[in-house]
C-alpha cells in the first residue's frame, strides 16, 4: 500500500485518483492470494494430521486384535486339555458303576437261591413251576452278568492303556500354564518369550517327553516362532535356532539360549 500523503489537489485530479484505486486493488489482489495460499498450507496440515492419527488409530486396533488372538488361543489350549482330564475321569466313573452293578447281580442271585431253598419245601408241581421260571431268570441274569464284566474288562483295559496318556496331558497342561507370563521381552516391547510344551503336527508326546522348546512372540504380528535347538558351533554358537526364517533379532536368540542352557543345567541337577 502507497505510505505517501495525498494533496487535496492531486485527488481532484482524476487520474491520478484512479492510479492510486488501481494500487490499492492491486494490493488487495496480492494480500487475497497470499491469504490464499495460507488457507491451502492450513488445510494440507489438518488433513496430513487428521490421516496420521487415523493410522495410529488403525495401528492400535491391530494391535488389540492380534493380543485378543494370542489370549483366545492360550483359553483355548487350558480348554481342551482340561476337557482331555475330565474324560479320563469319566472312564474311572463307569468302572466303579460296573463294579457295583456286578456286586448287586452277586446279591440278586444269593437272595434267589435262598428262594429256592425254600420253594423245595412246598408243593412238588408249583416248586417245578417255579423252579422253571428261576432257572430262566438265573440265564437272563448270567447274561446281564456276562455282558457286565465283558464291559468292565474293556474299561479297565481302555483305562490301562490311557493311564499314560493321562500322566503327559497333566504334565503337558502345566507346561501349557507357565505360558501365562514371558520370561524375557525386549525394551520396547515388540519381542517376548515363553517357555513352552506345544507339539509339532508331525509329533507325539514320547518323542518330545524330555524336550524343552522356547515360543518367540512377535507382539507387533502376532506371529509365534517354535526353537528348534541350540546352536553348538561357529560363531552363532548358545543362541537358538528357529523353524522358519523369519528375521529375528539376535538379541532374542541369545536370550532364549541363555533360557534352554539353564534348563538344562537345571535338569542334571536334579538327575
Amino acid at each position: 500500500m502507497a505510505s505517501s500523503t495525498l494533496s487535496l489537489k492531486s485527488l481532484r485530479d482524476s487520474s491520478t485518483l484512479k492510479s492510486e484505486i488501481s494500487k490499492l486493488e492491486s494490493e488487495k489482489k496480492d494480500l487475497l492470494g497470499k491469504l490464499e495460499r495460507e488457507q491451502k498450507l492450513v488445510k494440507k496440515l489438518q488433513d496430513d494430521l487428521i490421516s496420521q492419527k487415523k493410522d495410529f488409530e488403525h495401528l492400535e486396533k491391530q494391535f488389540d486384535h492380534f493380543a485378543g488372538i494370542e489370549a483366545d488361543y492360550e483359553a483355548l489350549q487350558q480348554e481342551v486339555q482340561m476337557e482331555r482330564l475330565e474324560n479320563l475321569l469319566s472312564k474311572d466313573k463307569v468302572e466303579n458303576q460296573s463294579s457295583s452293578a456286578i456286586k448287586k447281580a452277586r446279591d440278586e442271585i444269593k437272595t434267589l437261591q435262598q428262594e429256592l431253598k425254600e420253594l423245595k419245601q412246598l408243593d412238588p408241581q408249583r416248586l417245578k413251576r417255579q423252579v422253571i421260571d428261576l432257572k430262566k431268570k438265573n440265564t437272563s441274569q448270567a447274561k446281564e452278568n456276562k455282558t457286565v464284566s465283558a464291559a468292565l474288562v474293556s474299561a479297565r483295559k481302555e483305562l490301562k492303556e490311557t493311564s499314560a496318556e493321562k500322566e503327559g496331558l497333566q504334565k503337558e497342561l502345566e507346561k501349557t500354564l507357565n505360558e501365562q507370563h514371558a520370561f524375557w521381552q525386549s525394551k520396547d516391547g515388540q519381542w517376548a518369550l515363553f517357555e513352552t510344551g506345544l507339539l509339532l503336527k508331525d509329533e507325539s508326546l514320547a518323542e518330545t517327553k524330555n524336550m524343552n522348546r522356547i515360543r518367540c512372540l512377535n507382539r507387533s504380528t502376532g506371529s509365534s516362532i517354535l526353537s528348534k535347538g541350540l546352536i553348538e558351533e561357529d560363531k552363532d554358537k548358545d543362541k537358538v535356532s528357529w523353524f522358519t526364517d523369519t528375521d529375528i533379532p539376535e538379541e532374542v536368540s541369545i536370550e532364549a539360549g541363555k533360557r534352554l542352557k539353564a534348563i538344562a543345567t537345571k535338569s542334571e541337577e536334579d538327575d
